[in-house]
């Protein structure tokens, strides 16, 4: 029974060893991840019918929107949502004003039109749809470290 629950504990020591990563091995891993993740996100992003070719400002305050959100979704290996480097990885959008658009056509507003019903949840749905591929990226970047 004592070299069984000494076999254990090594095996566990083992298993610690390789799971606890440093900041920059973790950033290198959720970033693969998040690589995907931004990429699934931007085909899922519905796209308004405004052009900014000519770099018109669209929105109730000026200068505020001056891109689709597709084109607003960002990350930063290792940075989290409050930009602190602890190796996570967050997506999300480049502006304060982007995220709140975001998030009206994700949720959902009052008097919907049959468009904007279609593209509620494209957030929740891009994160269902990349949940495998994300772990496949991050488990092939893991077995390179």
């Amino acid at each position: 029974m004592v070299d069984f629950d000494k076999g254990l504990e090594n095996w566990l020591k083992s298993i610690e060893e390789h799971a606890n990563l440093s900041a920059t091995k973790k950033a290198q891993v959720t970033g693969a991840g998040a690589a995907v993740f931004s990429q699934i996100l931007k085909k899922n992003t519905p796209v308004s019918g405004e052009s900014y070719s000519k770099g018109r400002s669209v929105g109730h305050a000026k200068g505020r929107k001056t891109k689709h959100l597709k084109e607003s979704i960002t990350f930063k290996p290792g940075f989290n949502h409050d930009k602190l480097p602890t190796g996570d990885t967050a997506v999300g959008f480049d502006s304060k004003y982007s995220a709140l658009v975001a998030r009206f056509v994700n949720n959902g507003t009052r008097d919907m039109s049959s468009k904007e019903l279609k593209n509620m949840h494209f957030f929740d749905k891009s994160q269902v749809e990349a949940r495998d591929a994300i772990l496949r990226a991050e488990a092939e970047r893991m077995k390179r470290l």
